[in-house]
């Protein structure tokens, strides 16, 4: 069975909390000041079971419009809310308000409960009802079924709970796949068990010993006990109205509208991108840094409207608003809200997330408003693609995507596979890059090496340390590595020893230096198997430092920073020294410097190179082959 939520809402003494405990048998008020001003002022929780023994939770929320903001914090997680109307007055200022609450918040099952119908003669009740019908024609509500009620005759009462049955029966579980995730409503201090605290828990499951971060705060907690409808249990699952007896942290470190998260990467911030409908009834629209009142979550805070876009959001009609917060908040993508005005105080939009940490931009920018709707849209691939070409850092994985979309990494490799087989999706070891990120990183990659190609002309290419270190940028060690190969992979750059450059580089030498590189290969030719110190080369032609550097790798081999030997004339020593080993199994630094007709000094400088190329091993007093293969053709 699915677990269910029942939210109930109308104005205030229209039964709302008289009716539950009828349903009930539970008080959801509370407080001394609740019961002395005979109305809900904070959220009041009970839970029912259906006469198929489905438990489902109930939360009362305050009809008085003073306190729709505790009305919104309890709506969150919610799957049917019962509208509660009194049959004497019929629908009522905060019910409309209410009603537009509701479905501003994204909730579309109803059920229309028409309270204390023993108090009013059959004629009035009718004449109430037909208005009903005409009030709620014009909003999702139009077709709710109304069901007569008396909480205090018992009248309806069998006929409701049945139909809340019908309709929990209908209603789709919560998927539990997500990342836990909770609003606290309510916090306080039980004796002997310390803090704890209630909401609905949103995503995923939470159980007994879990550790949870508190947001804004990212202080750490852990469960210590969990119950659910008054219940101990050892697990709690997405749907359910839960409270949480949390280890290692005070009542008076936590306050509603703190969030609980079982991951530490839900990130508070100032902003939120967001769709909003503005209400018809609201003359004024919502224009550039209006101060609102937003209700997100069990939270309220402060912020300013930046429309974008347009220069403002006119009544009736929706748009994008940037809104900028006068406290953090930690919410996700596709959570709704209300907005309010500062004062007087009344509602004037809804809508939902669609980038919960956004960077301050401009408000025309095209790129952010196609962005803004593709992630409106909801196309999952569409989304995929939008979080991984934005965020900041261009590699994404896939416990990033799982924690952003709640989906399992099970639900999101075919989706990724299929976009990888589309070519906007590129997969590397360090994780997944979106096509149109490796294009700016390509681009950034040439400009690197154009730039190094034209300050440094005869350079074969960049040291790959320091090419790294350009690319680097927000990129790991891994991430480099992984970039590296896919521009290899591309054709877009070549690598040879410790080089890197464009793949269509080539070093070009004009008359004098290739005079220059001329002498430099004579004389090495002449030397045979005896290194030559760099500064004797420099001497043969003012060309010949800037020549040998470019010659480094291709004809000529750098045993040391200071000592070279021509290519040519090593891989000759490579050579020999193989055929030696293969007929003897080993070689010393005599039998090298015997095949070789060197000195001692010049056999060691090559051997010691070839150890370091794992041409060589070294062991003990002699050496055999290594793991190269390497023969240089």
């Amino acid at each position: 069975m699915a677990h269910i939520v029942i939210g109930t809402a109308g104005h205030i003494d229209h039964g709302k909390t008289t009716l539950i405990k009828a349903l009930t048998g539970i008080e959801t008020d509370t407080t001394k000041e609740e019961k002395k001003r005979g109305m809900s002022i904070n959220l009041g929780f009970a839970y029912l079971d259906l006469p198929n023994q489905q438990r489902v939770g109930i939360v009362d929320v305050p009809g008085h419009e003073k306190f729709i903001k505790n009305m919104v914090a309890g709506l969150p997680g919610i799957n049917l809310v019962l509208l509660v109307i009194d049959a004497a007055e019929g629908i009522m200022p905060q019910t409309k308000e209410h009603i537009d609450i509701l479905t501003l918040l994204g909730i579309q099952d109803f059920l229309v409960v028409l309270t204390k119908v023993d108090t009013v003669d059959p004629e009035l009740k009718e004449l109430v009802v037909e208005d009903i019908r005409d009030q709620l024609a014009e909003t999702p509500l139009a077709d709710a079924e109304i069901l007569e009620t008396d909480a205090v005759s018992g009248n309806g009462i069998k006929e409701l709970l049945a139909a809340i049955q019908a309709r929990s029966e209908e209603l789709t579980e919560t998927s539990s796949s997500g990342l836990a995730r909770i609003n606290i409503d309510r916090v306080f201090s039980v004796k002997g068990f310390g803090t704890v605290i209630t909401g609905t828990l949103l995503d995923g499951k939470i159980k007994t010993g879990d550790e949870l971060y508190v947001f804004p705060s990212k202080k750490k907690v852990r469960v210590r006990n969990i119950q659910v409808h008054e219940q101990d249990v050892q697990e709690a699952q997405a749907g359910q109205r839960t409270a949480l007896n949390l280890a290692n942290i005070a009542t008076e470190e936590l306050e509603r509208g703190d969030v609980l998260a079982a991951s530490e990467n839900l990130k508070p911030t100032w902003m939120l991108d967001v769709k909003i409908k503005c209400l018809p009834e609201v003359e004024a629209g919502i224009g550039l840094w209006d101060r609102v009142r937003l209700l997100i979550g069990t939270r309220e805070v402060m912020a300013r409207t930046v429309p974008l876009g347009t220069e403002w959001i006119k009544p009736g009609t929706d748009g994008f608003l940037q809104l900028r917060l006068e406290e953090q908040v930690a919410v996700k993508e596709r959570d709704h809200f209300i907005l309010r005005t500062y004062s007087p105080m009344h509602t004037i939009a809804g809508g939902e997330v669609l980038d919960a940490a956004p960077h301050k931009h401009r408000r025309y920018k095209v790129e952010i408003l196609e962005s803004l709707r593709a992630k409106e849209a909801g196309s999952i691939e569409e989304v995929i693609l939008d979080f991984m070409t934005n965020k900041k850092q261009p590699f994404t994985t896939l416990k990033e995507l799982h924690e952003y979309l709640g989906q399992s990494q099970e639900e999101l490799r075919p989706l990724l596979q299929t976009l990888a087989e589309e070519q906007q999706v590129l997969e590397t070891k360090a994780g997944f890059l979106a096509e149109s990120s490796y294009q700016k990183l390509q681009a950034k990659a040439e400009t690197v090496l154009h730039d190094y190609h034209k300050k440094y002309r005869l350079r074969p290419g960049i040291p790959v340390e320091e090419f790294r270190s350009r690319m680097r940028d927000q990129l790991s060690e891994k991430e480099l590595s992984a970039l590296i190969r896919l521009l290899k992979e591309h054709g877009c750059i070549k690598e040879q020893q410790d080089k890197v450059a464009a793949v269509d580089f080539t070093v070009t030498f004009n008359k004098y230096q290739q005079a220059a590189k001329e002498k430099i290969e004579q004389t090495l030719s002449q030397n045979g198997y005896t290194p030559v110190k760099k500064e004797e080369l420099f001497d043969l032609d003012k060309n010949a430092e800037e020549v040998l550097e470019a010659l480094s790798g291709d004809s000529v081999i750098f045993l040391t920073h200071e000592y070279v030997l021509l290519a040519k004339t090593y891989w000759q020593a490579v050579k020999h020294l193989r055929e030696y080993i293969q007929q003897h199994q080993q070689i010393t630094l005599g039998d090298f410097r015997d095949i070789t007709a060197s000195s001692r000094k010049a056999s060691m400088l090559i051997l010691e190179y070839m150890d370091k190329q794992e041409i060589t091993q070294r062991v003990d007093n002699y050496r055999i082959l290594g793991a190269s293969t390497e023969t240089g053709e």
